[in-house]
């Protein structure tokens, strides 16, 4: 569900070289991070979901 626009904003970071961009690619890096742990925080309500169920 977010790793999608977990990568998008890694590849956009990644792209960032100059020192000019460097701030661009600090914040861009950031989103990437906090998408991947709403990635992380979906999966863990699944499994507790899940547990529920069981």
């Amino acid at each position: 569900m977010y790793e999608d626009a977990a990568e998008r904003y890694a590849e956009r970071a990644s792209g960032r070289t100059s020192p000019d961009e460097q701030t661009d690619a600090i914040g861009e890096g950031l989103a990437a991070i906090a998408f991947a742990l709403l990635e992380v925080a979906q999966a863990i309500r699944e499994a507790t979901a899940q547990q529920g169920r069981d």
